[in-house]
């Protein structure tokens, strides 16, 4: 981005100097103008002055007939032809050359004039050699003035034209020094607001995450300048300290999860024994001692003996049917031989005889059977939400409904219970209280789907699952 700005100044100050540079160049040339113009002017003057002297000094040795006015007259002419010569040196354009060479010819004129007064002079007398003389120095100021004055003008124009270019030199200076100053401050806000508006987006995005607020879903800042590259790392370090909190808090849930589960188990471990004990245990006493008690009795009275067979016979279908629902309870024959419907049912007609509250099973879409660890997670999910509701909801009826599609199946069990505040069952850093609820949802978990618990107090509860199938899952 700075990169861009700084090509941008670059570029424009390129410009503006290209542009100076032309324009001092066009200034150069007219200055140079300015000076060939001058110069040509000031030579035409003294060419002018010289013929004029060269004429005072001939005139002089023609009127008095002195050799020193002959010797002036050839020295000035020698700064005569050193004039001419400079003039012609100089670039002239085509009038002035066709000016400056009639000027010549009357020069060489004026010359042979002179050498004619000279011998005029001799044969004819003084006054005769002044008329050859005469009029030809005025003719010959007259073109050079001519010519001065042309040279003259052209300097004041070039002058003037050199003025302009000055000007609009100084102008274009100016311009560009202001249209610099406005690009640089435009371009420092640019600058400016290219990192506070985005650095403002990333304070925002920090200060939500440091008040607890939710994970952001994206970056606050997008590109390839440093700017985003920082947001694009605190995003990620955000993002690996939310992963590394929720896994920090399914540890948690583990652990704890495990530690009931473990005393679950022992409880279990300690009803079974108590209730083999208690059950079956006294039962197998009672059997016992009624057989010792009939095989006594065979030689004594036979009658009494069969009573205490008939007793005997008695304890044990009881005992029987007492193991067979120990037996249910822990992996009902039914689910391995029926299906998750038809074991829900036959639970369903057990626990509506034991606690007297309505049950009604539906099954919708079963075309073939669950896999083996869906359908007993759901079954245990059932036997705990059951057991919930017989210990906790006061309900007078419920149902369990579940749905089996090509890509999930749902479970939903609802009862008209007294209901209650779903965040009163939440522990410490979200953990669940309930061992009972913590085992379904570490069920359903356990099978990547989605646990879900809608109460309120007074309006029943509803305990929603989904389990996702995939083609192999399906038996």
């Amino acid at each position: 981005m700075v990169g861009g700005f700084l090509v941008v100044v670059v570029v424009i100050g390129a410009i503006g100097l290209i542009a100076l540079r032309g324009l001092r160049d066009v200034a150069d040339v007219y200055d140079q103008a300015v000076t060939d113009y001058a110069g040509r002017a000031v030579v035409g003057l003294e060419l002018e002055v010289a013929v004029l002297d060269q004429v005072r000094a001939e005139k002089n040795y023609l009127l008095r007939g002195e050799p020193t006015y002959l010797e002036e007259a050839r020295a000035i002419g020698r700064r005569v032809r050193a004039a001419r010569a400079k003039l012609w040196a100089q670039p002239l354009e085509t009038e002035d050359k066709a000016l400056l060479q009639q000027v010549e010819d009357e020069i060489q004129d004026l010359d042979m004039a002179f050498q004619r007064s000279i011998q005029a002079r001799e044969s004819l007398g003084t006054a005769a050699a002044d008329r050859l003389l005469r009029g030809r120095a005025a003719k010959i100021a007259e073109q050079l003035d001519g010519f001065v004055t042309r040279a003259e003008a052209r300097a004041q124009q070039a002058s003037a034209a050199a003025a302009e270019q000055a000007r609009q030199t100084r102008t274009l200076t100016l311009a560009l020094i202001l249209g610099l100053g406005v690009v640089a401050v435009g371009l420092a806000v640019a600058l400016s607001l290219s990192v506070t508006l985005p650095l403002g987006r990333l304070q925002s995005q920090i200060k939500q995450v440091a008040e607890g607020g939710a994970v952001p879903s994206a970056p606050a800042i997008t590109g390839r300048d440093e700017v985003a590259q920082i947001a694009k790392a605190f995003h990620e370090l955000v993002q690996t300290a939310a992963l590394m909190k929720e896994l920090e808090t399914k540890s948690k849930r583990l652990a704890a999860l495990s530690t009931r589960v473990a005393r679950a188990q022992e409880k279990e471990r300690e009803r079974i024994a108590r209730e083999l004990h208690d059950g079956l245990g006294q039962a197998l006493t009672a059997i016992k001692l009624d057989l010792t008690a009939a095989r006594r009795s065979l030689a004594v009275d036979l009658g009494q003996a069969s009573d205490y067979l008939e007793k005997a016979r008695l304890l044990t279908e009881e005992s029987l049917d007492e193991l067979r629902r120990i037996v249910f309870d822990l992996r009902p024959p039914a689910l391995d031989h029926l299906g998750l419907v038809a074991a829900l049912e036959s639970y369903s007609r057990a626990f509506e005889q034991r606690f007297k509250v309505a049950v009604t099973v539906s099954g919708n879409g079963f075309e073939s059977r669950l896999p083996f660890e869906v359908e007993t997670a759901l079954y245990r999910i059932c036997q705990e939400a059951l057991a919930n509701i017989a210990e906790h909801a006061g309900a007078s009826r419920c149902t369990l409904t579940i749905e089996q599609t090509r890509d999930e199946v749902t479970l939903t069990v609802q009862d008209d219970g007294r209901g209650f505040d779903p965040a009163t069952i939440a522990g410490p850093n979200g953990a669940v209280r309930g061992i009972g609820i913590l085992s379904m949802e570490r069920r359903v978990e356990e099978l990547g789907g989605e646990f879900r618990i809608e109460s309120r107090p007074g309006e029943g509860t509803a305990i929603l699952v989904a389990v996702p199938l995939s083609p192999h899952r399906t038996a």
